[in-house]
């Protein structure tokens, strides 16, 4: 509802400064709802169904951004008049849906609940945790600081790569249709579906692995491509694996070795939060390397440090589904 709100008002602060406050105040709401929405995920599926969840929870972002970037500038904007009715608009939606949430979901009864096939017990919930016992044990897991690195270079690339996008189409000697921008984000919704139930198969590694390498690769070919058609799979292609790497970001937290249970909620919250970070750093960058350079230096310092994940993703103490356990943390044996 904060966020639905914040972006109903923005039309009343027209300063720049009133702008960026009103869009960090939307950041803040975003940052409780994302770690919120993951923990009901994690308690109405089993361990082998939550990349198949997660993603089609990724997927109502991935489609949300495609239809918006498709039809505010052009279908909604005619018919409501003005950016101003449209922003209203979409926060009135956002702040009703809210509203909803808040009167319909629930979390599952003990029954509903999904059993540990180890004990054969109902997962508990973690409402209990005080958030000042949560935090500092966040804090303190070893994967903590190299997840958050991963992911908020990961959204310099992928959130950094879609605010230049409309300048990267109008800077190539060919002609974008304005409807083709919504084509990635259209991809991410695929790949939502697709990457994390194929880690649910494989391993979470190789799903971090695929998204890191394709998210870039993607965007490199948007602002080498010589031909529209080029530009296109280049959309296609950063988008899809975009998603996928974004929806596995909402898997991440739960299949740490080193972060409790109990502690998943928090953890989700300080790294999809926190993480954002990347996306503004990506976009300010992207945007003036592209005044000052043009699209080919500009998409190099989007989508390259997207590849030091490559790196951080070894750090990660994983243990989910086909992860073997991190040395550090295997228990001590008798000789």
């Amino acid at each position: 509802m904060l966020t639905g709100v914040a972006t109903a008002i923005r039309f009343t602060v027209p300063t720049l400064t009133g702008q960026i406050a009103i869009s960090l105040l939307a950041t803040l709401g975003m940052g409780v709802v994302n770690p919120n929405l993951i923990k009901v995920i994690t308690e109405w599926f089993p361990t082998h169904q939550l990349g198949l969840a997660q993603g089609v929870l990724m997927s109502g972002n991935t489609l949300g951004i495609a239809l918006a970037l498709s039809l505010s500038g052009g279908v909604v904007l005619n018919v409501v008049g003005n950016w101003q009715s449209v922003f209203l608009l979409y926060g009135g939606l956002t702040a009703a849906f809210g509203l909803v949430w808040l009167l319909f979901v629930r979390s599952p009864r003990e029954g509903e609940r999904p059993t540990n096939v180890e004990t054969g017990m109902p997962f508990t919930s973690s409402d209990q945790v005080p958030f000042r016992e949560s935090l500092p044990a966040v804090l303190r897991s070893p994967s903590t600081p190299w997840a958050l690195a991963l992911i908020g270079l990961a959204y310099w690339s992928a959130l950094g790569s879609l605010a230049v996008l409309p300048e990267y189409a109008g800077a190539h000697t060919f002609s974008v249709p304005e409807y083709l921008i919504g084509a990635s984000p259209l991809a991410s919704t695929a790949g939502a579906l697709l990457l994390p139930p194929l880690s649910d198969r494989y391993t979470r590694r190789l799903g971090l692995y695929l998204g890191i390498l394709g998210l870039t690769f993607g965007i490199i070919v948007v602002g080498f491509a010589p031909a529209i058609s080029v530009f296109l799979l280049g959309l296609v292609v950063s988008g899809f694996f975009g998603g996928g790497l974004a929806a596995m970001f909402y898997i991440l937290p739960g299949e740490l070795a080193d972060i409790d249970p109990n502690h998943v909620g928090t953890m989700s919250g300080f790294l999809l939060t926190l993480g954002q970070l990347g996306s503004v750093v990506g976009s300010i960058l992207g945007a003036e390397a592209m005044a000052a350079y043009g699209i080919r230096a500009s998409v190099l310092i989007v989508a390259g440090p997207c590849l030091l994940g490559l790196l951080l993703v070894t750090r990660l103490h994983l243990d989910g589904h086909g992860e073997t356990e991190h040395p550090d943390l295997a228990p001590a044996t008798d000789d």
